[in-house]
C-alpha cells in the first residue's frame, strides 16, 4: 500500500524510475499481480475487486475518478467503454447470458420484472454488504407482470420462484383460465425449452371459440401487445384489418402493408376506384359483409375470407375468372397497372355497333351518361353508369 501511495504522488514518469509500471506494460514489474488481466487467474482484477468489497475508490486513486487514466495513464475505459461501474460492464449489453436470461431479454422482459433493479451500483442489497461483498443467488422479487390476474378465480396463489422454476406467474400462463399450456412452470436452467407458444397456452387454447378458429391473427391484431395483461380482440372492422381510414387492407390479417401481399392486393384500388374507370366498388361486391364481428360466416370460419362465388375467384393465379366488371380480362390481384380503359373491352369494342376508326372521344355520342367529350368516365356523387350492369345507350 505504501508503494501505491508513492506512485499516486509521483505519477507515471517517476513510477518508471522506480522500475514498476501498471499492468498493461508487459515484461516489466507491476504493482499488480501477474494475473491481473487474466480472467482465469485468482488475481484477475474483477476477482480482486470483489474480495475488497468492490472498493472502486481504491482503483480511482491511480486510474482517476472517471477511470479514464488518472496518474497511471491506464484507462479502464479501453475495455469498459461505459465505465467499470456501469450495468453493462458486469451484465453485458443484453443482460446476463446464464440460464433463461437471454430468452427473457429477447422477449423484452425488463430486469425489474424479476429483480429489484438498483439505481446505482452501490445501492444497498446489490453487490456491497456491511460484512463484505454480497455473493450467492440474486433474489427474485417479482414485478407487476407476474402478478397480473385476469380472473381472480384462476389464481391459485401468489407468484413464486423456488430456485428452479416459477409458479403462479401470469407471464408463463400459470394462472390463465383453461389455457392448455404445456409448460406453465418452465425450468429456469433450460435456455431453449421446446414448445414455443404452446408452453403458456394451447395452440389454440382449449376453449369453445378457439376450437372453431385456429388462426390467431383473425381475432387478435398483429399490432396487439403480448403478455401485457390485456387480451386484445378486434371489436371493429379495423381492429383486425384495414385502418381507421378504411376497414379494407392494408393492413391485412398478417400485418402486411404492400399490395404484393395477397391479403392486401387491390382492395384499395377497388374501394377508391384508383383506375378512374368506375365508381368506388364497395366491399359487398366481393364479400359477404358481416353486420357484427361475430356474425355467422365471419370469424367463425378459417381464413382466407370468402369471395362471392359468381366472380370465379381463383386464389392460385390470384385472379377472377368470371367477373363481369373485368370483361374477358383477368388482371392479377397483387399486380398494379393492369386495369385501364381498353383492358376489359376494345377501343372501340369489336362488334357491329362500332367501327374501327372510333376513338375515346367518339364514345360520348352514344354513351353521354357514361363518358364526357374527352372520353373520361363520369363519376358523380360516388356513382357511375360505367360497369353498373346496364349499357348506357342513347
Amino acid at each position: 500500500m505504501k508503494l501505491v501511495l508513492i506512485l499516486a504522488l509521483a505519477g507515471c514518469a517517476d513510477e518508471r524510475s522506480l522500475g514498476v509500471t501498471c499492468g498493461n506494460d508487459c515484461g516489466t514489474p507491476s504493482i499488480h499481480a501477474a494475473g491481473i488481466l487474466d480472467p482465469a487467474s485468482p488475481d484477475f482484477h474483477a476477482t480482486d475487486l470483489r474480495k475488497r468489497n468492490w472498493d472502486f475508490p481504491l482503483c480511482a486513486t491511480c486510474h482517476g475518478t472517471d477511470f479514464s487514466g488518472g496518474i497511471s495513464r491506464v484507462s479502464c475505459l479501453t475495455c469498459h467503454a461505459a465505465g467499470p461501474t456501469a450495468c453493462v460492464t458486469c451484465h453485458g449489453p443484453t443482460g446476463p447470458a446464464s440460464n433463461a436470461h437471454p430468452a427473457h431479454a429477447v422477449s423484452g422482459v425488463a430486469c425489474a420484472e424479476c429483480h429489484v433493479t438498483p439505481a446505482t451500483w452501490d445501492a444497498p442489497g446489490h453487490i456491497v454488504g456491511d460484512g463484505g461483498p454480497i455473493t450467492g443467488a440474486v433474489p427474485v422479487v417479482f414485478g407487476a407482470r407476474a402478478g397480473v390476474t385476469i380472473d381472480p378465480a384462476d389464481r391459485a396463489g401468489p407468484p413464486g420462484f423456488d430456485g428452479t422454476t416459477c409458479s403462479n406467474v401470469y407471464c408463463h400462463g400459470g394462472e390463465l383460465h383453461a389455457a392448455g399450456g404445456t409448460r406453465p412452470s418452465p425450468v429456469w436452467a433450460d435456455q431453449t425449452p421446446a414448445g414455443a407458444c404452446t408452453q403458456c397456452h394451447g395452440n389454440p387454447p382449449p376453449t369453445e371459440i378457439h376450437s372453431i378458429r385456429t388462426d390467431c391473427h383473425a381475432c387478435h391484431p398483429a399490432s396487439a401487445a403480448h403478455i401485457d395483461g390485456i387480451v386484445e380482440v378486434g371489436t371493429t372492422c379495423n381492429g383486425c384489418h384495414g385502418s381507421p381510414a378504411s376497414p379494407a387492407p392494408p393492413t391485412d390479417l398478417e400485418g402486411n402493408m404492400f399490395t404484393t401481399a395477397i391479403g392486401v392486393g387491390a382492395h384499395q384500388a377497388h374501394l377508391q376506384a384508383l383506375s378512374r374507370i368506375s365508381a368506388p366498388i364497395p366491399c359487398a361486391a366481393c364479400h359477404l359483409v358481416p353486420a357484427t364481428i361475430d356474425s355467422p360466416g365471419h370469424i367463425d370460419t378459417p381464413a382466407p375470407a370468402e369471395v362471392v362465388a359468381s366472380l370465379g375467384w381463383d386464389r392460385g393465379p390470384q385472379t377472377c375468372a368470371s367477373a363481369y366488371c373485368h370483361g374477358t380480362a383477368r388482371p392479377v390481384w397483387t399486380s398494379s397497372g393492369q386495369v385501364s380503359c381498353g383492358t376489359c373491352h376494345g377501343i372501340p369494342p369489336i362488334d357491329a355497333s362500332h367501327t374501327p376508326g372510333m376513338t375515346l372521344t367518339s364514345c360520348v355520342a352514344c354513351h353521354p351518361g357514361t363518358v364526357d367529350a374527352f372520353g373520361n368516365i363520369l363519376v358523380t356523387n360516388g356513382t357511375s353508369e360505367h360497369i353498373n350492369g346496364i349499357v348506357d345507350l342513347q
